[in-house]
């Protein structure tokens, strides 16, 4: 095999090799010739006619999609080949002045190293269109890799130093998407771009932050949150920044609670009341205190007859001198708390039936 530059059995001189294709086959740009020209690496045959490209074609990159992208630096342009029929493939690419190297993500991002302009120009191989404006690099690049953490690394050969590129981070989906106010639980964040990533839920910073080698995937640990609700969960990397608004929801512990209902006190023959209020206490069976503010109902059978709401005891008190009659003929009530709510727990559910009794 040849080694750049040399003279090949093809008669052309070859500035750099081209690079593998999908299938086995290997495209080699001819600088002087303007061409490209396909070698079968089963037989180092070359295959076909070499293919016309722009003036002084340097290096080859294979994009995901399959097509050939080539470098031209005396036209400061690139050639896409379909390497299926190994035809031209539209108009060339305009990009930097003297475009030596280029290299294609495996997200289909390609980057010239624009040699005399000394910048990065990006383009999309699934539109062949470039993307945003050329990013300044160091003196002379002439080479460009794409990481599998998606940072882009350019050579600089007048500068005699590294250009590390990372682009801002972008975000798709966050799993859980929420967990107890007290912190905790542990998420994965998926996007692009993360690596060096730092994690806040509502500007409350997370730990245990890890990102994986392709700078794809984020594991971290949630902060305790400020209070009960949606919050907005922002990354941050050397590249910038990306947000999930409301992301993540903090969600109050659940407390099971005890209500327990004082019998009446009532005389039955004749009817007189003792106590003209029926009672209802409720509990938080986590902490063990009342619970006041909240609303209990009482029933006798399957009738409502009314609310009342606990005081700073925990108590419900409703005045049953005009029910007494109905508490009697179904021996007693029920009262009832349907569940709620405070600043630190939601409530759960509970229920009591009290009967009559005679003093």
């Amino acid at each position: 095999m040849c080694s750049p530059p040399c003279c090949c059995a093809c008669g052309l001189w070859l500035w750099c090799p081209g690079a593998g294709s999908l299938d086995g086959r290997v495209y080699v740009t001819n600088f002087a010739a303007n061409t490209v020209t396909m070698i079968d690496t089963a037989t180092n045959m070359v295959v076909g006619a070499p293919i016309p490209v722009g003036a002084q074609p340097n290096f080859v990159a294979i994009a995901p999609n399959g097509n050939a992208y080539v470098a031209n630096i005396g036209s400061n342009s690139v050639t896409v080949i379909n390497t299926i029929s190994n035809t031209v493939v539209g108009a060339p690419i305009a990009v930097g002045n003297q475009p030596w190297g280029i290299a294609v993500g495996a997200d289909g991002i390609a980057y010239t190293a624009n040699r005399a302009a000394n910048s990065v120009t990006v383009f999309d191989t699934a539109t062949n269109t470039v993307v945003g404006a050329p990013i300044p690099v160091g003196a002379g690049p002439i080479a460009v890799a794409v990481a599998g953490n998606n940072k882009v690394y350019v050579s600089n050969i007048n500068g005699r130093n590294v250009s590390v590129i990372q682009f801002d981070p972008t975000l798709t989906i966050i799993n859980p998407t929420q967990g107890p106010i007290a912190g905790g639980t542990v998420v994965t964040i998926n996007g692009t771009n993360l690596t060096g990533a730092s994690v806040d839920f509502g500007g409350i910073p997370a730990t245990g932050v890890s990102v994986n080698a392709t700078g794809t995937q984020i594991t971290a640990t949630i902060p305790p949150g400020a209070a009960a609700g949606p919050v907005t969960v922002t990354v941050t990397t050397p590249g910038g920044s990306a947000s999930l608004v409301n992301g993540f929801t903090y969600l109050l512990p659940v407390h099971a609670t005890s209500l327990v209902a004082t019998p009446a006190l009532s005389k039955l023959f004749p009817p007189h009341v003792y106590f003209p209020y029926l009672t209802a206490t409720l509990t938080d069976q986590v902490t063990g205190l009342p619970v006041p503010g909240q609303t209990i109902s009482f029933k006798i059978g399957s009738n409502l007859v009314g609310t009342a709401t606990t005081d700073a005891q925990g108590v419900a008190r409703f005045n049953e001198t005009l029910i007494l009659t109905l508490i009697l003929a179904h021996g007693g009530y029920d009262a009832e708390f349907a569940g709620g709510s405070t600043g630190s727990a939601i409530l759960s559910p509970s229920s009591d039936h009290a009967g009559v009794i005679e003093p």
